[in-house]
């Protein structure tokens, strides 16, 4: 599937989506990234908006337990990471996002794992973003890439470019009854 039909798709199964299932889904998304971030020095991750995959109990998590946590804005054409130590360090910037206006300048590469929003992905580790490239000007340096979803954004397959970065894990949901 070309990447503008994926991302389409992704975004309508996401939005049509109940409060109760997304609160599920986001419960064991939640647990599962939990799993995999102790013992973790530092993450990056998105600050979730407009019906992603929830991330606030994930940062909650790592202010928590001392888990050091970066987090993007755009930046021209792509982004740029800072670390914050709480949601005070962020205001709405770009597009809505919820971004830092303090905190300290962080490279990615210093990130375990870099946790990506998505609007689409497949099983081969592909992802569709909003379709401006921010996330991909910056995944190749980051060692471990893991997208964030719930399970009706999976497609058969989405082609990609020379330049998308593929994602070395999705986390996401088991599907139950809506």
């Amino acid at each position: 599937m070309d990447k503008n039909s994926a991302r389409k798709r992704g975004l309508e199964s996401r939005a049509s989506l109940s409060d109760v299932q997304r609160e599920a889904y986001d419960a064991q998304i939640t647990s599962r990234v939990i799993d995999r971030i102790r013992g973790k020095s530092m993450i990056g991750i998105y600050v979730s908006m407009k019906g992603e995959a929830d991330t606030h109990r994930i940062i909650d998590y790592c202010f928590s337990t001392g888990i050091r946590v970066m987090v993007p804005k755009t930046v021209k054409n792509t982004l740029e990471f800072y670390e914050i130590t709480s949601f005070d360090d962020l205001r709405k910037g770009c597009f809505g996002v919820m971004e830092p206006v303090k905190g300290s300048p962080a490279d990615p590469a210093c990130a375990e794992i870099m946790f990506v929003p998505l609007s689409a992905f497949d099983r081969d580790g592909h992802r569709t973003g909003y379709g401006k490239g921010y996330y991909d000007s910056v995944l190749g340096r980051c060692p471990v890439k893991i997208g964030l979803a719930y399970p009706e954004q999976e497609t058969d397959h989405i082609e990609t470019d020379p330049w998308d970065i593929d994602l070395d894990e999705i986390i996401t949901a088991d599907i139950t009854e809506k």
